[in-house]
């Protein structure tokens, strides 16, 4: 059995650390049927793994947990295709991965940090870099045959008709022109 009052004392040292704030006192009412002690270590355990899965992730090497981001993009259907347009500015089309899996367009790509290219000391750094990952739905009547993609001014557009049948679950990589 647990000690209830270290529990709730290591939960408020942790909030005040993330937060900057102490908890404040609040009430929380169970139902009747529920044991109060039993649904507090429940909830403690899941705290902790919370907590121990953080730990994990944060002692592993860094460029293999960062995660993927997802550049801004818009879908225009129109009568016989659909166009997609994502923003992906500082990547090249060697850095960049077009696929459709069954019923949905995927777009992998890394955008690499100028930091080494750069002689001088960086002051500022606000555009995002990292790995690149964006997937969007596709009508069922997408056609994977004939599927275009092209890259021009830091924007990739995918062309997909849309006069076939969408069926196939096999992965089919489109090459980026």
């Amino acid at each position: 059995m647990m000690n209830v009052e270290q529990a709730i004392a290591e939960v408020a040292n942790v909030y005040q650390s993330l937060t900057g704030h102490a908890i404040k006192p609040g009430r929380y009412e169970l139902p009747p049927e529920v044991d109060p002690m039993g649904q507090a270590e429940s909830n403690y355990r899941q705290f902790k793994a919370l907590l121990e899965q953080k730990a994990r992730a944060s002692a592993e090497p860094r460029g293999k947990t960062e995660p993927a981001f997802a550049p801004p993009c818009d879908v225009v259907e129109l009568e016989r295709e659909v166009r997609v347009m994502v923003d992906v500015p500082g990547c090249v089309r060697e850095q960049l991965a077009v696929s459709v899996t069954g019923d949905a367009l995927t777009i992998r790509g890394e955008r690499v940090s100028m930091r080494a290219a750069a002689a001088g000391m960086m002051r500022l750094e606000e555009r995002r870099k990292g790995p690149i990952l964006r997937t969007i739905a596709l009508p069922p009547r997408a056609r994977r045959d004939g599927i275009e993609a092209t890259l021009r001014d830091g924007v990739l557009t995918v062309t997909i008709p849309t006069d076939g049948q969408g069926t196939d679950a096999t992965e089919v990589p489109i090459d980026v022109k």
